[in-house]
């Protein structure tokens, strides 16, 4: 299929911008998805005429910190660490001043907002031909494993939209339920969000089995990322991208931060500067009630 000068024009504009993918899909409902907030479900909610959904992705499986088998360092997530914990926004950008300069509309999936995020953004990756849901309920591509952080334009534009699905290919495999300490994925494709540790790390009121089992763990989770047999390579031998020697730099500055015992002792001020930016979305008191848990459990497992 021949593309449109305007998706050719998006393809090389997300490129040059640092993307390391995207795609197009049609702007139908998504009727597939299991939440209940109907507001993600349908485009139109958001843009009366809309027609096309933009998604795409950057590659944050460079982010590696040693560290983190290291029980005094607090532990968290590639995409914790990679800024866009939420949805990407700010890459977006170039995309979305393309567009409104030919005359278009757009709406930006945008999670950092009071209302959340407007679209189910890994059905619509899947609808986009980015790839497909594993078991672990998250997008797994085949280049990229499940290191993909994504964002959602939703557009009036007519562009061309992906006609071919990407294929599962997780089969037989269970090894994220496995590994998954708290039986969050329990039922393959859907993730029990009440006892999904990166969830529950978030909360007001810890669980008694999260504390049992969360280690150094501050924040988020990848337990079932670790296990999936598409991350292996990255985890080994991560992809060089664009945005890999800047993901490194922030790394590493998390690394000289996150010595728990310094980190039980950070004002909230401190925190505001540092690491609310990150936009995880982490009240203080939560943040410093888990680093105070993972600090009691590296002095207990020494």
């Amino acid at each position: 299929m021949q593309l449109n000068l305007l998706t050719e024009k998006l393809n090389s504009l997300a490129e040059a911008s640092g993307l390391d993918a995207i795609g197009f899909a049609d702007a139908s409902a998504c009727k597939d998805y299991r939440m209940k907030r109907s507001i993600r479900r349908d485009p139109v909610l958001s843009l009366p005429d809309a027609k096309t959904i933009i998604v795409a992705g950057i590659y944050i499986g460079g982010i590696t910190l040693p560290a983190w088998q290291d029980s005094w360092y607090g532990r968290t997530s590639r995409l914790y660490l990679s800024g866009f914990f939420l949805d990407m926004v700010k890459p977006l950008g170039p995309l979305v001043k393309f567009l409104n300069g030919k005359g278009y509309k757009t709406v930006i999936c945008d999670g950092t907002t009071d209302e959340g995020s407007i679209l189910p953004l890994k059905l619509a990756a899947v609808r986009a031909g980015l790839g497909w849901q594993g078991k672990h309920s998250l997008l797994i591509s085949k280049r990229y494993g499940t290191f993909l952080a994504l964002g959602g334009i939703i557009t009036d534009a007519e562009l061309d939209h992906n006609q071919t699905a990407e294929p599962n290919r997780c089969r037989d495999c269970d090894k994220c339920q496995q590994a998954c300490p708290l039986g969050a994925l329990e039922t393959p494709y859907v993730l029990n969000r009440n006892r999904c540790m990166s969830n529950c790390l978030a909360k007001e009121k810890l669980p008694d089995a999260v504390k049992a089992v969360m280690e150094n763990r501050i924040g988020d989770c990848e337990i079932c990322q670790d296990a999936c047999p598409w991350n292996k390579k990255h985890i080994e031998r991560p992809l060089a991208t664009k945005m890999t020697l800047s993901f490194q730099k922030q790394a590493a500055e998390w690394e000289r931060t996150c010595y728990l015992p310094e980190l039980a002792m950070i004002s909230e001020e401190t925190f505001r500067g540092k690491f609310e930016k990150l936009n995880t979305g982490y009240a203080f008191d939560i943040f410093q009630r888990n680093v105070m848990l993972a600090l009691k459990n590296a002095q207990q497992s020494n």
